[in-house]
């Protein structure tokens, strides 16, 4: 999605309200993500059709969630009817990474390449769990799930859209 200016990526859902003074409960897109927290512009993206674009007042963490206060959205019964907007914020309002670390729309959309089986589909979702992230691939097919891990992961080369990766035998019939 693009604008004028900044490019735009989803953040999270708008689930509800929090409190009387306007405060809106967002569920990142994925689980602990504190990137709205440096969101000062979002745009929102209402179940009506509506676009939105409104300046962050203040955001901050709670169970899991993040809570905004938007100007002019100043009271609850401003808010009431955002709920399951998706959010949407600046990519270049995001906080610089530690290296070799990326974000989750970075590899979104990656052809993902096995060693061994070749081709096994486009990185289409990650399953959060609490050992460690599991990367969805999706193909013609079928839908291939493995272990979001160093041990696994050869290379990524964002400029041409690719991940490599050296799957265990048996993996890939196993779910695909």
């Amino acid at each position: 999605m693009n604008t004028t200016e900044n490019q735009l990526f989803h953040v999270g859902t708008i689930i509800g309200t929090h409190g009387l003074r306007g405060d809106l409960k967002i569920r990142p897109q994925t689980s602990g993500s504190q990137a709205l927290l440096d969101a000062s512009t979002i745009e929102l993206q209402c179940s009506d059709g509506r676009k939105l674009t409104a300046d962050v007042v203040k955001a901050s963490m709670h169970k899991q969630m993040v809570l905004l206060l938007l100007k002019g959205y100043d009271h609850i019964n401003k808010v009431e009817g955002l709920t399951g907007a998706e959010v949407y914020m600046a990519l270049d309002e995001l906080a610089d990474l530690e290296e070799d670390s990326l974000y989750w729309h970075q590899l979104e959309g990656l052809q993902v390449i096995d060693r061994q089986q070749g081709d096994i589909g486009v990185l289409s979702s990650i399953l959060e769990t609490g050992g460690h992230d599991v990367y969805i691939t999706r193909s013609s097919r079928g839908e291939v799930m493995f272990p979001a891990v160093d041990a696994f992961i050869e290379e990524i080369d964002l400029e041409r859209g690719v991940m490599r990766v050296n799957l265990p035998d048996g993996l890939i019939e196993l779910n695909g």
